[in-house]
């Protein structure tokens, strides 16, 4: 029925209303000369309906044998709405400017997805596909999707399978990550365990090798000392050299001191923005480069899930070079704890905090923290054996 009412529209269609006379009469005569008509109405003496444009032409003689007085209530269709509008040059100029852009854009790829990976970020493989020629804006007719996954998996190692799967204008990147081969330990090359750091041994565990003299829990040891040495004891008093194994766990301390510096600090000078029109891959600045070192926000039209490849793009460089001092003793105070915060938090996850014991002074004049922490982590790192083969 649609396509019935489509056509109709395209050819152009009247409407009319007929009084007096013999409308049954009428009614016969027009399907006798095969006269289209359709939408009929009776009201008491007056008939109203639709035909065409060729079957009004025709449908006056019928009128007259009939007795009917046939009037034109309207003109409906795209030939008298093209009439009634041909003055308006820009309108239809327009019109066809959409119908030629939405034919282009139905031939390009709009939005690009990743499904299936795990540890690889999505932003490496939409960086490798783009290199390969996957883009928003891409024509979908010059990707070959069978060679495209092809090269994505050549370009990182660590997927096992790909595919490129091209529906509608969305192009959909499916991967799944290989297994990572297993670590191979070295076994073969001799080697020591020695003393990374300087602390106060809580726990050695011995794998293969020989702990090293006077090395048990509670002993203090300097970086660089002797903890499990590669040779291996048989039982008839010889030895071999051998890949030390093992673990060697130590007590540290760790002096934590902040204060607010003398250095002056520096604030925001000058900022420079443009904007950046994105339609479907073409990129368009919207006035001079703010300059190096900016930072692009990305903000992108969207329904519901999906995200339009139109967008504006906001570039901002900003330039500290204003010299100041903070005077407010709150603003110093802040700045000392963030400053103790983080160093200690990079001991918690550096190893397993034991004790600490900090004095905070930020009520004075000049904020200041001072204190001590106690932790415990694994000091052990290897530290290959040169063996010198003496020639007979």
């Amino acid at each position: 029925m649609f396509i019935v009412v489509l056509v109709r529209w395209l050819l152009g269609y009247v409407s009319f209303a007929g009084e007096g006379g013999f409308p049954e009469r009428f009614l016969n005569l027009c399907v006798q000369a095969r006269i289209p008509l359709w939408d009929l109405r009776r009201s008491k003496t007056r008939l109203e309906g639709c035909t065409s444009v060729r079957g009004y032409l025709r449908i006056r003689p019928v009128a007259r044998r009939s007795g009917v007085r046939v009037r034109l209530k309207s003109r409906r269709g795209l030939p008298f709405w093209l009439k009634a509008h041909r003055s308006r040059a820009g309108l239809a100029a327009g019109l066809a400017a959409a119908v030629l852009v939405i034919a282009c854009l139905s031939t390009r790829v709009w939005t690009i997805g990743v499904t299936g990976n795990v540890q690889i970020p999505q932003e490496a493989i939409l960086e490798a596909a783009e290199e390969l020629g996957v883009r928003v804006g891409a024509r979908r007719s010059a990707l070959d999707a069978p060679a495209l996954a092809e090269a994505l998996l050549d370009r990182l190692p660590a997927l096992s399978w790909a595919a490129v799967n091209l529906d509608a204008c969305r192009a959909v990147i499916e991967v799944r990550e290989g297994t990572p081969a297993p670590e191979i330990v070295d076994t073969q090359t001799p080697r020591n365990i020695i003393a990374a750091e300087d602390g106060v041994l809580t726990k050695v565990e011995v794998f293969s090798g020989t702990a090293g003299e006077g090395i048990a829990p509670g002993s203090a040891v300097a970086k660089g000392d002797l903890l499990i040495a590669g040779v291996t004891e048989h039982a008839d008093g010889t030895q071999t050299l051998c890949a030390a194994r093992g673990n060697a766990y130590a007590e540290l301390a760790r002096t934590l001191d902040f204060s607010f510096p003398d250095t002056p600090f520096l604030r925001l000078g000058a900022a420079a923005v443009r904007y950046r029109l994105f339609f479907f891959g073409l990129n368009v600045p919207l006035g001079p480069s703010p300059g190096e070192n900016a930072f692009t926000v990305e903000r992108y039209l969207a329904n519901g899930e999906v995200t339009l490849p139109v967008g504006l793009w906001r570039e901002r460089a900003e330039a500290y070079s204003v010299p100041y001092t903070p005077q407010d003793r709150a603003t110093r105070a802040r700045y000392v704890a963030s400053q103790y915060a983080a160093a200690y938090a990079a001991l918690w996850a550096e190893g397993v905090l034991l004790e600490s014991d900090a004095a905070f002074r930020l009520e004075q004049e000049t904020p200041e923290i001072r204190g001590t922490v106690r932790y415990e982590k694994e000091i052990g790192c290897a530290q290959q054996i040169f063996v010198e083969k003496i020639s007979d």
